[in-house]
């Protein structure tokens, strides 16, 4: 009776287990058919850090991971990072060393030479 007992429980922890590892690699599965090129981007964005993006040496914006989605916001407008996959872009990670209310180009450009600045992403 005690090794039946054994035997049952062992094996539900084993296929719990087993069901845990399939629903991790379907978690990394989805995210990389979401975001293709991007999924290196999204593991390295973390929801605390500042991070800024340079769109064809054009545009900038404000990158923010909410929810599992990573938004970025150009001129007030929020867009997901999705919409800018066939437009060249540089994210870079910065510390906040005073408040902004409008981030320009020029501001992106010379904050990308401090150094405590760091590109994570190019493509």
């Amino acid at each position: 009776m005690k090794t039946v007992i054994k035997v049952v429980i062992g094996l539900s922890v084993m296929i719990s287990i087993f069901f845990l590892f399939v629903l991790y690699g379907l978690n990394l599965m989805e995210i990389e058919d979401k975001y293709g090129g991007f999924q290196d981007l999204y593991y390295e964005i973390d929801k605390s850090d500042n991070y800024f993006i340079i769109i064809e040496n054009k545009e900038v914006g404000l990158v923010q991971k909410l929810d599992d989605e990573i938004l970025v916001t150009v001129d007030d407008c929020m867009k997901h990072l999705l919409n800018y996959s066939d437009k060249k872009i540089e994210v870079y990670r910065f510390e906040v060393n005073k408040t902004k209310n409008d981030f320009t180009l020029k501001d992106a450009v010379l904050l990308k030479n401090d150094n405590n600045t760091k590109l994570i992403f190019k493509n």
